[in-house]
């Protein structure tokens, strides 16, 4: 009984206590200052932050090991340093961020983890503190991300319906088309961007790695240029801020088509009338590297892909999906695959790490490369190592192999495999074949 009396004494107090340190912030301020409060409360710094020191749970013994382990698992997942430095400033944080805090204390509601309980008193999110996010991530989204082409119930989604269009000057985009297709943009006037980027093909070429001027293999699978225009940074490894840069890269690396220089290229197409006059119509400068790029931009803007059926799905046709890819929609969503995968094309807003619960190289089975490295070899930032842009979705049906190494030739493997390695859980068969069919309503007529 004394002892009894003992647990109901320290379970009481116990319970008091939390309640006092457990403070749901004011009304009397601000959502952002509300949500950055209750985040900071969690302790999400002390896991999603780069340079973090962990020193003081070094030497407890068991739960130091546990703690030290959760936070390198946090920091894998996403830093969320500078993204609160941008909600206290009042700019836009990343949606993928936003994402993955919805998921882990909105939705599946196991963030932080139980242990942190226990070294932080206060950490963990209640019903109430829930609800305040809930509210600010709704608002925010309004806010930063708008979804106006989505139906009603799903304008708080993290995917969003394709615009139609965006503005371009069409007859600088047919004139960059033909550039597209030339092969004398390459060193040897053998392949074109065409080559490797068939547009009826998914806007990639089906093989594990490109060939370029001499049939040199690339050491990068491929990415779709569809679409290309709404990713946050071109490459796999986000290397090229925007798509001039790209291009730039591509024509001159020796792995691709290998040009000597512009000047050798501009002095090709001088030799050709009829691209004299093309260009002379639409550039005050003729031919040069600059209107060149621009024209090739200008087609790859129109090189998107609207109006797929799960598109026509959130924008209200709710007759366009059967049960089986509605079912899939939502196995996406369960298994944090649209935490990542968000936006307009479905990706393309992030870089991930190969690997956040499990090994993806060990698992692999092949000897690590430079090239598996990622956005390592452009920043040199240790937390960048095995990181790369996330792809988008959109016509991934079309587009296999998958991965930057293009090691997986079925949406199924690939589905498996991001499941153990990216989401920590091993996806049942069903749900498996469901978000295949959910992928396969991301393709359009090309």
């Amino acid at each position: 009984m004394v002892l009894l009396g003992v647990i109901m004494a320290i379970t009481l107090v116990s319970a008091v206590i939390y309640r006092i340190i457990n403070i749901i912030p004011p009304d009397n301020i601000s959502k952002d200052t509300q949500s950055i409060a209750i985040l900071d409360d969690a302790s999400c710094l002390l896991c999603h932050t780069k340079n973090n020191d962990h020193q003081l749970y070094a030497d407890v013994p068991v739960l130091g090991n546990v703690v030290k382990s959760e936070a390198e698992k946090g920091l894998r997942s996403f830093d969320i340093g500078d993204n609160m430095d941008k909600i206290n400033r009042g700019e836009a944080i990343n949606e993928v961020v936003l994402a993955k805090i919805e998921m882990a204390t909105v939705i599946q509601r196991n963030m932080p983890p139980p242990v942190f309980y226990l070294t932080h008193w206060g950490s963990s999110v209640t019903p109430a503190k829930r609800k305040i996010l809930e509210e600010w991530i709704t608002s925010y989204r309004e806010q930063f991300y708008p979804n106006p082409l989505a139906a009603g119930r799903f304008k708080n989604e993290p995917v969003c319906p394709l615009p139609s269009s965006i503005p371009v000057n069409e007859k600088k985009a047919a004139l960059g088309k033909k550039l597209f297709h030339d092969t004398r943009l390459s060193r040897n006037n053998t392949i074109s961007c065409a080559s490797c980027h068939h547009l009826n093909l998914g806007g990639a070429d089906n093989k594990q790695y490109p060939e370029g001027v001499n049939k040199i293999l690339g050491k990068v699978n491929t990415p779709t240029v569809f679409n290309a225009c709404f990713n946050n940074s071109q490459f796999r490894d986000g290397r090229a801020p925007d798509l001039k840069t790209h291009m730039v890269e591509h024509l001159l690396d020796p792995l691709t088509m290998a040009a000597e220089s512009f000047d050798n290229i501009v002095k090709k197409l001088l030799y050709d009338d009829d691209m004299n006059r093309a260009f002379n119509r639409l550039y005050k400068d003729g031919i040069t590297e600059m209107s060149l790029i621009d024209a090739i931009e200008s087609f790859e803007k129109t090189l998107i892909t609207p109006n797929c059926r799960f598109d026509k799905y959130l924008k209200g046709e709710n007759d366009t999906l059967d049960e089986s890819e509605i079912r899939g929609y939502e196995a996406f969503k369960s298994n944090k695959c649209a935490v990542c995968h968000v936006g307009v094309i479905l990706g393309g807003q992030s870089y991930e790490r190969m690997g956040i619960y499990k090994d993806y190289f060990e698992e692999r089975g092949w000897e690590i490369t430079r090239d598996d490295l990622g956005r390592f070899n452009h920043t040199s930032d240790e937390y960048d190592r095995f990181r790369f842009k996330v792809p988008g979705l959109r016509n991934v049906a079309l587009t296999k192999p998958y991965f930057h190494d293009g090691s997986q030739q079925t949406l199924y493997d690939a589905i498996k495999i991001m499941g153990t390695c990216q989401s920590g859980r091993s996806i049942k068969d069903d749900d498996i074949n469901d978000i295949i069919s959910f992928l396969e309503t991301l393709s359009s007529p090309l």
